[in-house]
């Protein structure tokens, strides 16, 4: 039996939490119910930022590892020295993405690709262990699945996402987002996987297609007849700050407000 120290695993806070297990892999809590929170800190320099203090405050135990899915034949390492990546990686990227913080591998944090922040830009989806193991159980059978990873390569729109929630510039953020949905759109219309003739250059028509598919209760017909998404991806990549001041632009695209209403009072998004 295998244990590997884990940093972030924490669920709305709490750094305790009930051991789960998923596949063959268990998770475990540094500490045990009541304790003080405890843990190694990463970064433990007294100017750091609180965000930025990465603690190691879990581990996982497994016997024998299944290589990566969503790294399918990638390695990590040095020339000299190099492993294959494994499916616990899979599901430290599904567990970053279900909980709003990064999990990740102990071992890892002085390689180039440890985020710098121990949070990303996501919304909580599992509250506790219990419901992260159902949704990490859920979210593997899918991986798992021949069919979903030859429609949606293996699931890279996953590492997209990830990759996308720990940018810190929400100008930037917001244009990372743009692309992980032209990147959907031929995904969810070809099941036997993207090809060319399935993407679009059309904004407005990925944007309508996506919402009517997964909220279309939230689908405004109005977005189908404006450039919204392409004059704001415009805005944002060319000049990289608002409000809207393209001439092409609608006169309504112009007066959006933008900034919260705290931005004013010196508090940065």
């Amino acid at each position: 039996m295998t244990s590997r120290k884990l940093t972030n695993v924490t669920f709305l806070r709490d750094e305790y939490f009930e051991p789960f297990s998923v596949d063959r892999y268990t998770f475990f809590s540094n500490r045990s119910l009541n304790q003080e929170a405890s843990g190694v800190r990463v970064y433990d320099k007294k100017e750091a930022w609180d965000h930025r203090q990465h603690k190691q405050n879990a581990y996982v135990k497994y016997s024998i590892q299944e290589p990566s899915i969503l790294f399918r034949g990638g390695r990590v390492g040095n020339r000299r020295k190099s492993i294959q990546r494994k499916l616990l990686e899979d599901l430290l990227v599904l567990g970053s993405l279900l909980t709003s913080r990064n999990w990740q591998l102990y071992s890892r944090r002085n390689h180039p690709q440890f985020p710098a922040v121990s949070s990303n830009h996501l919304e909580h989806i599992s509250k506790d262990s219990k419901q992260c193991k159902k949704y990490l159980n859920t979210a593997l059978t899918k991986l798992k699945d021949p069919a979903w990873q030859t429609q949606f390569d293996s699931g890279f729109h996953l590492r997209m996402l990830l990759n996308h929630s720990n940018i810190l510039n929400t100008e930037s953020r917001f244009l990372a987002m743009v692309v992980i949905w032209e990147w959907l759109y031929p995904h969810l219309k070809n099941p036997k996987g993207a090809t060319p003739s399935d993407e679009s250059n059309n904004l407005v028509k990925i944007f309508s297609f996506i919402l009517k598919q997964f909220w279309p209760s939230e689908f405004n017909p109005i977005l189908a007849k404006s450039n919204i998404f392409h004059v704001l991806r415009n805005q944002l990549a060319h000049s990289g700050k608002l409000p809207i001041n393209r001439k092409y632009a609608e006169p309504w695209m112009t007066q959006i407000p933008w900034d919260h209403e705290y931005h004013n009072q010196g508090v940065i998004d």
